[in-house]
């Protein structure tokens, strides 16, 4: 998301005028006291009292006013302090928001790999208006490599034009995400900006074309502009020359600048200061100043952000902030010469109103805009002061996020997304009891700090939490469950002085697993074994992408026997080994996971889909050899893609394998996911030409009923059943009977995973078509597995299954 972020701050400054009256009395003269003395002696005392008191006054005035100077000046530095705060919050906002558009254009820039930008495809068009449905762009379009375009305006209409000469065009096609300055939409008379990226085509790293949205000016304005300090203040976006990309609409830009820039002023910078300002901006930094504009000293903060050469540009006024300190120090003096008591009062008011600003600033620094939880750096603070405080007290530390919600984003639009994670963050608020802490890191990630007596409580309680999720009722009702992944690490006595981001990177190292690893338990606790995985996860994600480019990821190949006709090759599936030149050959298991978190298995799925496909056209069709059945794996991220099986029959069909002769593999766990997509998708495989099996049937939450409505081709028995144990006779019926039921399916049965003659026998009896396993063959490369072929079957050159 991520998300649709809109902050809005206001702050108030405000003075508080206090008065008191005093009455002085007057004695009379002249008179004497019954004893006869003159009243002179104690007149006299008396004004001793008064010389006495009055410098008592005078002390404690010149030290209230003394106390009160330095508090404004404190109060100054800490206000300035905030401003800078939120000034870098802001800056993070806008980073974000950026991040969220490039993000959604290019996830939707993959549904135009295979198509003509400019073709008025069904895909193209639903592409378009899909992405006009779900977001208010004032215009989407599409354009090839020669700046020809296809766009579609605010109003629905359909446009060719020529954009060749549109900067934000070219730079897309030599492959950079861009982001223009505003300019006029000549259509709906908005001010927008562009957003364009790069159109691959599949599988390569060529561009084909570019995808682009004009958003409207506002939306960015609206990040950073606030109505700072009664509306005194000033919010701009400009570039590294002090030039405006976003002015803003604030009256009082009009009375300072000559327009153009910040540099372009009615009252001229200070020589010095504007040299500085200058230098900071060519040279990406943040920092703050001071200037004087008509009289009102405002106080001035820039920081950097990553989008192009921006800045963010905030300027507030003093006076706002020290208003109340002024009255109040008018207040002390007269409040110090009734009494001290009112003096100490006057103190408690100053601290007050204090803490009323800084509490103002806090929520900017610190309250996240959309759950208006807090945020991560103020779970930063709470949760160290916490575990500072209550040594001995039992703690951990729990890292969550939302299973797939970029694709929640997507499907449901991000409004549903905002709520979604809206109505999480105010369960995490229920749970949590006193002393304990929570706050949203960014995105759909939360992190908490739990007290707990045993394991079991932390993971009830985090099963609890995911457990609400599942049934947010915006995506209950259209039939998709929501879930969490979590890693937890237990806080312990030897962590002293080790600090809480410390203690959450160790968080987040049990959190990547528990998604390496999706097994059905999306929660996992850090252990030292983590930290070493971690190092090799590091490694491994530094080098994908390039062995990728390199052709390091071969594949192998494992024959199905058929046990019920004389044992012949009915055909094989395809496994991807990492074949690095610094490791050797690297096993699935150490990266394949990884990659699903990452995402990167989408681009190896097909790589490895299409490599399949180009042996198959080499070793089969070249050949004129009989046609066999090749098995592919799919991901789940691959299923989810756009126009999945689409991409896949364009692939099968460059290369010309004919129907029936490639299946694809989906893992159990898909079905129960999303059971009304995986049965679509099948559907549209088999109408494709694909035969479809359900894989690793028995290794997770196998439901037998589940069968009925799910009609694919081959059934394939997860290792896990032929398992040699105590078991190993109850598993044998189980299996007959699966293999019975699948038959009266109209489902073939593959065995794969089996080591053992014996068992080879037993299926064998049972009707089972096929085993794949090391008891006849283990996975072999591409290149020896004809040779290994003509060898089973005794040298012939046909294989003896033909569909």
């Amino acid at each position: 998301m991520i998300d649709n972020i809109k902050r809005h701050a206001v702050f108030d400054g405000s003075g508080n005028q206090f008065s008191s009256e005093d009455g002085v009395a007057h004695n009379g003269g002249g008179k004497k006291s019954n004893s006869g003395w003159p009243l002179s002696h104690a007149s006299s005392k008396v004004n001793r009292i008064y010389y006495l008191a009055l410098a008592v006054i005078l002390v404690f005035m010149g030290l209230g006013l003394a106390f009160i100077l330095y508090c404004s000046e404190v109060s100054k530095e800490d206000t300035v302090g905030y401003i800078q705060g939120a000034t870098q919050q802001i800056t993070f906002a806008l980073e974000q928001h950026v991040k969220d558009e490039f993000q959604t254009l290019m996830a939707s820039a993959t549904a135009a790999e295979d198509e003509n930008p400019l073709a008025e495809s069904a895909t193209i068009r639903n592409l378009i208006k899909g992405m006009g449905e779900y977001n208010s762009y004032v215009a989407i379009g599409l354009a090839d490599s020669s700046g020809q375009a296809l766009w579609r305006d605010i109003y629905g209409r359909q446009h060719h034009s020529d954009m060749s000469g549109e900067d934000f065009i070219q730079q897309a096609l030599t492959g950079k995400n861009t982001l223009t300055s505003p300019r006029l939409d000549t259509v709906s008379g908005l001010e927008v900006n562009y957003y364009a990226v790069p159109i691959y085509l599949t599988g390569s790293d060529k561009i084909k074309g570019a995808l682009f949205v004009a958003d409207q000016e506002d939306k960015l304005r609206n990040i950073v502009e606030h109505s700072l300090y009664a509306g005194l203040g000033l919010a701009h976006i400009i570039n590294r020359n002090g030039d405006y990309v976003i002015e803003s609409k604030s009256s009082l830009a009009t009375m300072v600048t000559l327009g153009g820039g910040i540099f372009n002023l009615r009252i001229p910078w200070d020589t010095a200061m504007e040299k500085r300002i200058r230098d900071d901006l060519a040279n990406g930094r943040s920092g703050r100043v001071e200037k004087d504009f008509y009289g009102q000293n405002r106080l001035i903060a820039y920081a950097p952000l990553k989008i192009n050469d921006w800045y963010v540009f905030y300027a507030v006024p003093e006076n706002m902030v020290s208003a109340g300190l002024k009255s109040l120090t008018i207040g002390a003096v007269v409040i110090i010469s009734v009494a001290v008591a009112l003096f100490i009062l006057f103190i408690v008011l100053i601290r007050q109103a204090n803490n009323q600003s800084r509490q103002s600033l806090e929520t900017l620094a610190f309250v996240d805009p959309l759950t208006q939880k807090r945020n991560y750096q103020k779970f930063l603070l709470e949760g160290t002061e916490l575990l500072r405080v209550n040594k001995g007290t039992r703690y951990a530390l729990c890292y969550s996020d939302i299973k797939g919600f970029r694709y929640i984003n997507g499907l449901f639009g991000r409004a549903v997304g905002d709520h979604l994670l809206c109505y999480w963050a105010d369960f995490l608020d229920e749970i949590t009891y006193p002393g304990e802490v929570f706050g949203r890191m960014g995105a759909d990630v939360f992190v908490s700090l739990r007290k707990y007596r045993t394991r079991q409580e932390i993971e009830a309680r985090v099963a609890g939490a995911s457990s609400r999720l599942a049934v947010f009722p915006e995506t209950l009702a259209r039939g998709y469950k929501v879930e969490a992944y979590s890693g937890i690490y237990v806080i312990d006595d030897s962590d002293e002085g080790l600090s809480l981001s410390a203690m959450l990177d160790r968080a987040i190292s049990a959190h990547k697993m528990a998604k390496a690893q999706d097994n059905g338990d999306r929660l996992r606790f850090y252990s030292h074994e983590m930290g070493v995985q971690k190092l090799w996860e590091a490694e491994v994600e530094a080098k994908m992408e390039a062995a990728l480019e390199h052709n390091e990821f071969n594949i192998y190949l494992q024959p199905k026997i058929d046990i019920q006709h004389d044992d012949r090759i009915m055909g094989a599936e395809a496994l991807v080994r990492w074949v690095s030149p610094e490791k050797g050959v690297i096993a699935p298991k150490d990266f394949i996971k990884l990659f699903e978190h990452n995402g990167f298995i989408v681009k190896l799925d097909r790589f490895v889909f299409e490599a399949a496909c180009r042996y198959y056209n080499d070793s089969v069709i070249k050949c004129g050899l009989p046609p066999y059945v090749l098995s592919v794996n799919v991901s789940r991220l691959s299923l989810m893609q756009p126009d999945f099986v689409r991409i896949y029959q364009n692939i099968k069909e460059r290369y010309s394998i004919p129907d029936k002769c490639l299946e694809l593999e989906f893992t159990e766990s898909l079905v129960f996911e999303n059971h009304a997509l995986f049965r679509s998708i099948v559907r549209e495989c088999q109408h494709s030409g694909f035969l479809c099996s359900l894989d690793d049937f028995g290794a997770g939450y196998s439901a037998l009923n589940l069968l009925r409505s799910i009609h694919v081709d081959v059934l394939k028995l997860d290792g896990l059943f032929f398992q040699v144990d105590d078991e190993e006779e109850r598993g044998c019926k189980l299996v007959e009977n699966i293999v019975s039921m699948a038959k009266s399916l109209g489902m073939k049965t593959v065995a794969e995973g089996v080591h053992a003659e014996s068992m080879v026998k037993q299926l064998r009896a049972m009707g089972c078509e096929a085993v794949q396993g090391n008891v006849f063959a283990e996975p072999m490369p591409a290149e020896e597995f004809q040779a290994f072929v003509e060898v089973w079957n005794g040298y012939r050159t046909a294989i003896n299954y033909i569909i």
